[in-house]
């Protein structure tokens, strides 16, 4: 029953709409060349003991679903589109090794699913001594760029990373910045 409680939760909470990036065009515009990226600033969560660097400001949302689980978003769209998002969410209950591994692979394939895109590759990774997964995805539109994500269970606590962005170097900077505390 838990593990079923915990696949509805993981579904409803990776199938969470994400708007990804449209690649840059080939000759920029005048208002385009001079669009600026953002200062990377450091973004704390006291609540979501975690803090990363993304930037501009990020907008925080949170949304509690009918399982009563809670939902945390941090979410940073550019003006060229790009995106990063930081999503976590707590389970009510710990895991077996079994089911941490189902749980990280299934929320590999939602995160893929709700970007309607195909996996690319996904390895194992690890922040400190929790298990997580690391992924690659491309959007069914052929004119989109590829997409990266990280997921980590710690604890009872499932973090989310995705990162679409025009330049790979600024998604892996994102993904590099995760850190716990």
């Amino acid at each position: 029953m838990k593990l079923l409680h915990l696949f509805l939760v993981t579904a409803a909470l990776l199938v969470w709409p994400v708007k990804f990036a449209s690649p840059a065009k080939a000759q920029l515009t005048p208002q385009q060349a001079a669009f600026q990226m953002p200062e990377w600033q450091p973004f704390c969560s006291p609540m979501g003991l975690f803090a990363i660097d993304m930037p501009g400001t990020p907008k925080i949302n949170s949304e509690t679903f009918s399982t009563q689980v809670t939902a945390h978003t941090y979410r940073s769209i550019l003006k060229n589109k790009d995106t990063y998002l930081l999503q976590h969410f707590d389970l009510d209950f710990r895991l077996s090794n079994n089911n941490i591994k189902i749980t990280l692979n299934n929320a590999v394939d939602f995160f893929v699913v709700a970007a309607n895109a195909k996996l690319l590759q996904v390895r194992d990774i690890s922040i400190g001594s929790y298990p997580g997964k690391e992924f690659e995805f491309q959007p069914l539109s052929p004119n989109e760029p590829v997409g990266v994500g990280q997921v980590f269970l710690v604890e009872t606590r499932v973090y989310g990373l995705v990162a679409t962005a025009s330049k790979p170097e600024n998604a892996q900077q994102f993904l590099d910045s995760f850190r716990l505390f």
